[in-house]
């Protein structure tokens, strides 16, 4: 129990560095992924902090992850958004992962939204196309729950049936129809990485799920833990099927061309929660 307590020790502190520059609670935590870090331009009266002036901060190193932690207002709901989150590929332990998705909870967050880049395995996808995550499968060699539980923070063994909260899948659908986004549904496999998947796995991936990324399921995992609702989106970057090469600027560079209709369908996914 000592690494419990000495997590709840770290929370506190980075908590009250925040709390003493913002007040009030917030509704809802954002973490945006590679290439999609503009929607902060949309919050109001934010007020923003570098990772790197927040206590026991992990640090993000991939290109496309600036690294702050913003809160204000969008849409009229009280938001914190990351910026810029951290993947098992950085080097990073499971604690490192999981400890933004815990100072959000700290913050008072009830309902988490994720977005990420990530490759298309269904045929059926297009470059640029939003994806909302109706489920995911964790093909990481780790899980951030593992280790000593916080019976205060969530159970032992955390049921996952309904990792993806159908409600805001179904409300996501309607506000994409009433505003022209086209929007697919699919489940989403999360790698280790950093390397881009090899032809044959592909292949074996694309039988049981719709997209492949290396980050969102340990944030989950962790958000789940905690008793949050999530919603997920992920922005298909490359459907190749492995038969050209994929870097991670294109991937970049993808996921900003979606960017535009992937903020504006949170915004006003916002507005009607």
């Amino acid at each position: 129990m000592e690494l419990v307590e000495q997590l709840r020790r770290n929370l506190k502190e980075t908590l009250r560095f925040i709390k003493e520059r913002v007040t009030g609670t917030v509704d809802i935590g954002i973490i945006l992924g590679s290439g999609l870090g503009g929607l902060v331009d949309e919050v109001e009266n934010a007020k923003s902090f570098t990772y790197d002036e927040l206590p026991h901060f992990p640090r993000p190193t991939t290109e496309g992850h600036f690294g702050n932690l913003v809160i204000g207002t969008l849409a009229g709901k009280r938001v914190a958004v990351m910026q810029g989150r951290f993947h098992y590929y950085e080097g990073y332990t499971s604690a490192g992962i999981s400890y933004p998705v815990r100072v959000l909870h700290g913050l008072g967050v009830k309902t988490m939204i994720v977005t990420c880049a990530a490759g298309g395995l269904n045929r059926d996808f297009s470059q640029g196309d939003i994806m909302a995550i109706r489920d995911h499968i964790n093909m990481m060699p780790a899980n951030p729950l593992v280790g000593a539980n916080d019976n205060e923070i969530g159970p032992r063994f955390l049921d996952m049936t309904e990792a993806y909260k159908s409600e805001y899948l179904t409300l996501a659908h309607r506000v994409s129809e009433a505003e022209g986004i086209p929007l697919k549904e699919g489940v989403y496999v999360g790698l280790l990485g950093p390397a881009y998947e090899t032809p044959a796995e592909i292949k074996y991936y694309s039988t049981m799920a719709d997209a492949v990324g290396m980050s969102t399921v340990p944030e989950v995992l962790i958000a789940r833990h905690a008793g949050l609702d999530v919603l997920g989106f992920a922005v298909i970057t490359n459907v190749s099927g492995g038969q050209h090469k994929v870097s991670h600027e294109e991937v970049i560079t993808a996921a900003q061309k979606s960017s535009e209709s992937l903020i504006r369908l949170i915004i006003k996914v916002l507005e009607k929660m």
